[in-house]
């Protein structure tokens, strides 16, 4: 039985970089060197090429929003088991609860998940989950979880805000209030962490479960 209040798995160490490609690019250039320790957080204030969904670029302001990447070896989580990317379904889906509760913490109940992995407040996108597993041979042996949060950025670009795709919203538009980004990035580690380990606990079904029943269809 895991406890009711899990170890930090995510977010420790915490790495502050400033401005990089991206600190998914950074992480897995990391965990291929051998020198990433398995759940830590890399940050960065700006990404010059900032990495979305099917090769979409991510838009954020210097020193706004939350962009990070957290690195998790898998067999940090149960001795003994031999992870298959068969398993990456549920852990994707439990990577997208945490993050939508993370920021619906903040921002409400309107906070949804728009699959396969974005973060809405009613039809206007919050953030963004980007995933990248490391598998060798049948084994699924590392993953780089890149989240991107709109918290303080006050405005957006005309191309960004007319697409259709996007739409974005920032916390701060939402609440009317600005936020500590390292307090908020605690909060995400925490929020991360926290569904990680509802998920080992209750398993695939019931996490894809808790999954769809928070999402909705944009148009």
């Amino acid at each position: 039985m895991l406890p009711a209040t899990p170890n930090i798995l995510l977010g420790e160490p915490l790495i502050e970089l400033t401005t990089i490609p991206s600190t998914n690019i950074y992480a897995m250039e990391q965990v291929h060197q051998g020198l990433a320790i398995s759940g830590s957080c890399y940050t960065a204030d700006f990404q010059t090429n900032g990495k979305g969904q099917h090769g979409r670029v991510w838009e954020s302001e210097k020193g706004q929003n939350l962009l990070s990447s957290y690195v998790l070896e898998l067999k940090q989580l149960k001795t003994g088991k031999i992870w298959t990317p068969a398993d990456q379904i549920g852990f994707s889906a439990a990577i997208a609860l945490g993050a939508r509760a993370f920021f619906a913490s903040f921002a409400g109940v309107e906070t949804k998940i728009k699959k396969p992995n974005d973060i809405y407040h009613r039809d206007r996108k919050a953030g963004g989950i980007l995933i990248e597993n490391l598998v060798r041979g049948k084994e699924w042996t590392w993953t780089i979880i890149g989240i991107g949060m709109n918290i303080n950025q006050g405005s957006f670009s005309s191309a960004t805000l007319n697409s259709v795709s996007s739409n974005p919203i920032s916390l701060q538009e939402i609440t009317n209030q600005s936020w500590d980004l390292k307090k908020m990035q605690k909060h995400l580690s925490e929020a991360l962490t926290t569904s990680i380990q509802n998920w080992l606990t209750e398993g695939d079904e019931k996490t894809i479960e808790a999954l769809n029943a928070l999402c909705i269809e944009i148009k």
